[in-house]
């Protein structure tokens, strides 16, 4: 996967980081909401770390 998709994978990233740091602000402990952002935080930041382990290395993941 070529380094200019990767950026664009991590951006987006980070604009639904930022969306998610947001919208956590107004849901309170304890409820179905709380959990789910919980969770989608964890997916993001273990997505995120992802895409720039491989931009760093170059990796050709994903390519025909």
């Amino acid at each position: 996967m070529s380094r200019s998709v990767l950026s664009v994978l991590f951006a987006l990233d980070a604009i639904l980081l930022v969306l998610l740091a947001i919208g956590f602000r107004f849901t309170e402990p304890g409820t179905p909401e709380y959990a789910i952002s919980q969770v989608t935080l964890g997916i993001l930041l273990l997505t995120g770390v992802a895409i720039a382990i491989a931009a760093r290395r170059d990796l050709p993941f994903l390519e025909p």
